[in-house]
């Protein structure tokens, strides 16, 4: 479900308005497609929903600010991708600071950091353990990126976008995206050599 722009036009007015209603009905074709993204992003149930949540909440206090220059599904999703970059670099940063010790609960100990998984339909304990690993190590190597080369690859790999829908998002020529894209691409593939994965 979406809305034609007159319908969005008019719920962003009354949500503007402060009529919470509004806003509530304006976010509703949104919510999935944003925590869907945080979700194959950040790999994790909980963080994915705490970001979605983040995301519409920040939206909410600051749509007085939006003056509908980009698409509202734009403002929203990048907030998001805002937030989900930050997440993860914070939590990259955790795992580069914290050294092995005795007093470190060990995974399935209390106080251990949890990750849900989502076992791959007939997949092997050990398979899926492989491709869990592999997909922590490709959140790694994007996060190692720069926020430019971050969100054009989400955007193409994870949303799917066109390059032309990419271009009219980040209000670039498309020649651009595809150069953008490529050295991004690049970048990528070096980090996944230094982790061993290409």
């Amino acid at each position: 479900m979406s809305y034609e722009q007159s319908e969005e036009r008019e719920l962003l007015r009354q949500a503007r308005g402060g009529d919470r209603q509004a806003f509530l009905q304006l976010i509703q074709p949104y919510h999935e497609r944003v925590y869907a993204t945080a979700m194959r992003l950040l790999g994790n149930r909980e963080d994915a929903a705490e970001v979605t949540q983040e995301a519409l909440l920040r939206t909410f206090w600051k749509i007085q600010s939006f003056h509908g220059r980009a698409h509202f599904y734009t403002w929203l999703y990048r907030t998001a991708l805002n937030l989900c970059y930050r997440r993860l670099s914070d939590t990259h940063a955790k795992i580069e600071r914290r050294s092995v010790s005795m007093d470190q609960p060990r995974e399935g100990e209390e106080g251990a950091p949890q990750e849900i998984p989502v076992p791959a339909r007939g997949a092997s304990p050990k398979e899926d353990a492989v491709r869990r690993e592999e997909a922590k190590l490709v959140r790694e190597a994007l996060i190692s990126l720069n926020r430019g080369d971050f969100e054009i690859l989400v955007l193409r790999e994870f949303e799917e976008l066109s390059y032309d829908e990419i271009a009219r998002r980040l209000k670039l020529p498309s020649g651009t995206v595809m150069s953008r894209l490529h050295r991004a691409r690049q970048a990528l593939a070096q980090r996944l050599r230094d982790l061993g994965l290409a």
